[in-house]
């Protein structure tokens, strides 16, 4: 879902200059367009208070994203959906102002661990939505029971990828003394690292 959000906004957004200004707020447009700048270099300085903002934010999406599966997954599809609507515009907006390099430079080192933080959130809404309109062999209470258990171990999973990726976030992400082939590599090694340890959780629980 955010995959398809991300295609349609970068599909749009390339075909209609108007539809970016729909997702993206006005003074990062005019940032990137008129300055020829990213908007990261703001949080150089304070880094402390971004950090925690970073955080709180990517908290309360995330638990925004598990609460929606009461809505039968409505609002956690809503949140999917238009996270990944915003990150196609963006993505859009930077690279017809050639500033793809240093964006997804500062995206990869936190967004490793951020990205698929909230796709566990999502999961574990939809978890929760799936047993309120398909409870299967359970009755619908006990449904939302038993699924809402397996949400609840995804959420203890996601408060500390959250909280890490906040810190990168922070005070690697937007650096400027850290050269982009570093951050670049610094996020594919987080994103494999949580691949293996994935991967090693399925064989543990497997066994």
């Amino acid at each position: 879902m955010f995959l398809l959000g991300a295609l349609v906004a970068w599909w749009y957004a390339w075909q209609d200059p108007t539809f970016m200004s729909l997702i993206v707020p006005p003074e990062m447009i005019s940032k990137v367009r008129d300055d020829g700048e990213l908007w990261m270099g703001s949080i150089v300085g304070v880094e402390p208070l971004a950090s925690s903002g970073i955080m709180i934010n990517n908290l309360r999406v995330s638990f925004g994203a598990v609460a929606g599966g009461i809505t039968a997954g409505l609002f956690t599809i809503y949140l999917m959906v238009f996270n990944g609507l915003l990150i196609g515009a963006v993505a859009t907006l930077v690279g017809q102002n050639n500033l793809a390099y240093p964006f997804w430079a500062f995206v990869f080192p936190h967004g490793s661990l951020e990205l698929p933080a909230i796709f566990l959130a999502g999961g574990a809404g939809l978890l929760i939505g799936k047993a309120i309109l398909f409870p299967g062999k359970y009755c619908r209470l006990d449904a939302i029971k038993f699924h809402a258990s397996q949400a609840v171990q995804l959420v203890f999973g996601i408060v500390p990828m959250l909280i890490i990726a906040g810190i990168i976030e922070g005070f690697f992400s937007p650096n400027p003394s850290i050269p982009d082939p570093i951050k670049y590599l610094t996020g594919l090694g987080l994103f494999v690292l949580l691949i293996m340890y994935f991967g090693q959780k399925s064989m543990d629980n497997y066994q």
